[in-house]
């Protein structure tokens, strides 16, 4: 009888001492966590910011600095990436915590390459002919004019076309542009057909035509100027598998 009752009393300890251990569990981690979301060692300090190429640091620290200060833990990500990506040059953006109170910001921007002029004022396009400023002066940028398209009724962050053709056609021409060689540009590019494409280097008009095979006529036509073939004039290379119909003028 003593037995079962010593083992009933130790059993009954037993129980108990699992209870406090549980609860003493559920009262740390529950300590761990309000002192990971409020104590101050883990609130943001530093915003650092990389993979900028015409955006200023500054500007995005300042859209940023209601941030600092808060807890890292529990920062809304989707919120900095969104108040972040109203600006039209900001394509892609990367957030990774560094240390306990600091977060770094990868920025891949918009490739801008392009203008379209309207009523006295530009309008400057990236390589997916997204509008991504208006600006009164481009003095100063090395961009290429765009013609034949109407962007009078176009905002900020819009498409120039509906068609998707042409972000596709831009594209290929900002691979184009990034590999010119030195003392060639492209000072035009008339998208007034997408299927009948003209632009312009120096004096020699180029009639494109669509964009299949872009990169080898656009090569082809550089041959030719290159060689001193032509410097004014026109290369018409819109009909395929014919050869370049070239036209010399005085």
């Amino acid at each position: 009888m003593n037995n079962k009752v010593n083992q009933f009393v130790k059993k009954k300890k037993k129980k108990k001492l699992i209870k406090r251990i549980i609860l003493g569990l559920f009262v740390l981690i529950i300590g761990i966590i309000i002192f990971i979301y409020k104590a101050p060692f883990f609130n943001l300090k530093e915003i650092k910011i990389s993979g900028l190429v015409t955006i200023s640091n500054e500007s995005l620290q300042e859209k940023l600095k209601h941030n600092i200060g808060d807890n890292i833990f529990t920062l809304d990500y989707n919120d900095i990436v969104n108040k972040l990506k109203e600006n039209p040059y900001i394509k892609e953006v990367k957030i990774s915590k560094n240390g306990l109170n600091n977060i770094n910001i990868n920025i891949i921007e918009n490739k801008v390459a392009y203008y379209i002029e309207n009523k006295g004022n530009f309008k400057i396009i990236n390589n997916e002919g997204i509008i991504v400023e208006e600006v009164v002066d481009i003095s100063d940028r090395a961009l290429t004019k765009i013609s034949g398209i109407d962007v009078s009724n176009k905002k900020l962050g819009e498409s120039i076309s509906d068609d998707i053709e042409v972000p596709k056609t831009l594209d290929e021409f900002y691979t184009l542009i990034e590999n010119m060689p030195e003392g060639q540009k492209f000072s035009e590019i008339n998208l007034n057909n997408i299927n009948s494409i003209i632009c312009y280097i120096g004096n020699v008009e180029i009639r494109v035509g669509d964009r299949e095979n872009l990169l080898d006529k656009i090569n082809l036509a550089l041959n030719l100027i290159n060689q001193g073939t032509i410097a004014k004039g026109y290369i018409d290379m819109s009909v395929d598998e014919i050869p370049p119909v070239i036209k010399v003028s005085e």
